[in-house]
């Protein structure tokens, strides 16, 4: 099983909360975050005041498996969006954007934010926090 993992979750590895990082390592080799939650990463980083902060997600970010963003992701984002607007569901754009790309790459997405995450249709999604 592949897991792709969504900014909030990587943010809880990256602070250190026990429960996700127990799942991290449990799953090791099967994780892996989009360029989308990198961007959103590397965007905390930016506007981050605290020097351990900072080295904390630039060591995150050095040493993750990226899955860039490609024409097919696209497509199935677009799909999502579509859809989820006629529903009047609409979860924003970079979460839209993440789960399309876990729809694409057919990976559990894993995130705490429920809330939103819940109203894809057919997105396989877990709560490791």
């Amino acid at each position: 099983m592949k897991y792709l993992i969504d900014t909030d979750t990587a943010s809880y590895f990256i602070e250190g909360r026990p429960r996700v990082v127990s799942k991290f390592l449990a799953h090791s080799q099967n994780w892996m975050i989009s360029a989308i939650t990198y961007q959103e990463l590397v965007h905390g980083l930016m506007l981050a005041r605290n020097p351990r902060v900072e080295e904390q997600i630039s060591a995150f970010l050095q040493d993750v498996e990226v899955v860039e963003f490609a024409s097919a992701d696209a497509l199935e984002s677009g799909r999502l969006a579509a859809l989820l607007k006629k529903a009047g569901t609409q979860i924003g754009y970079h979460d839209t954007m993440i789960a399309g790309h876990a729809l694409s790459l057919r990976a559990t997405l894993i995130s705490n934010n429920t809330k939103h995450f819940s109203k894809v249709p057919e997105l396989q999604l877990e709560n490791w926090s």
